[in-house]
């Protein structure tokens, strides 16, 4: 990113003396299950660390015990059966962004039907990362219908499931197939790894921070999150926020790595260093 564009975004960061809480945004994490509850933990965190207002993580009844106690203490949490519940929590609770799919492990078919549920009845932006992209395996011209103002964050894995070919063809010629495909559903596409790219269908941005040491579980929740953040704090500006976040989280990978080296670095590390790399460029 261009010197002028980061200065730009740090500016947006700063707080007014007689803000609060709401004036940051509330973030809905729906994520985890009882084998993954790390997921949306690590999702939580990264929103909160990203300046997120308030984080609720939306769990099952039956990890529950399990999510707060890997949970910081200010994330909130909100029981859910039913979408119409969750329906009914994000209008009443102020929620302006959501991030769907980490560690989410229940039967593929209810899933499914679930995730699409929720990005008919919302207008806000969305972040579909793992289970809730897989949702949309070989029927991904269904997201082009969708209400939400989507984002969706795969890896090269995920990517290939989604539009149905290997990895292998994707490589040939990777940022023509995300701008591609991007423009064709009107979303925002993440397609994570080396050099990230994110792409609008109209702008594309290819990322140039970030280390090896981040190909580690939870990275890409730790993103997902703060995405879920910058969507909100930084205003209209969705492509710009994205972008943002995506660098961000690179560059505080490297920072990580620098003391904890190559082998060293987790998720949350990457997750708890990115105030210092937003304070480091200015806030």
């Amino acid at each position: 990113m261009k010197k002028r564009e980061i200065r730009n975004f740090i500016l947006k960061l700063k707080r007014d003396s007689d803000s609060y809480k709401y004036n940051y945004g509330h973030v809905l994490v729906i994520a985890g299950s009882k084998i993954m509850p790390g997921a949306g933990a690590l999702c939580c965190l990264g929103a909160l660390r990203s300046g997120a207002g308030l984080v609720t993580y939306a769990v099952k009844n039956d990890f529950l015990n399990q999510a707060c106690s890997i949970s910081k203490p200010e994330v909130m949490f909100f029981v859910y059966e039913t979408v119409e519940e969750i329906f009914d929590f994000i209008n009443c609770r102020r929620i302006s962004s959501i991030v769907i799919g980490p560690g989410l492990k229940e039967d593929f078919s209810v899933l499914c039907d679930f995730i699409k549920k929720i990005i008919c009845l919302v207008d806000i932006p969305v972040i579909l990362d793992a289970s809730g992209i897989a949702c949309f395996n070989n029927i991904s011209n269904e997201l082009k219908s969708v209400k939400a103002k989507l984002i969706v964050t795969p890896h090269l894995g995920e990517f290939a499931k989604l539009l149905n070919t290997d990895i292998a063809e994707i490589k040939r010629d990777k940022e023509k197939i995300v701008v591609n495909f991007a423009k064709e559903n009107s979303l925002i596409c993440v397609l994570k790894g080396n050099n990230t790219i994110v792409s609008s269908g109209e702008k594309t941005y290819i990322n140039d921070t970030g280390t090896p040491a981040m190909a580690t579980a939870g990275s890409g929740d730790v993103l997902s999150g703060m995405i879920s953040s910058f969507v909100n704090i930084i205003g209209n500006d969705i492509f710009g926020s994205v972008k943002f976040a995506v660098f961000i989280h690179g560059l505080s990978g490297e920072f990580v790595e620098k003391y904890k080296g190559v082998t060293g670095v987790i998720a949350s590390d990457i997750a708890e260093n990115v105030c210092y790399t937003i304070k480091y460029l200015g806030v």
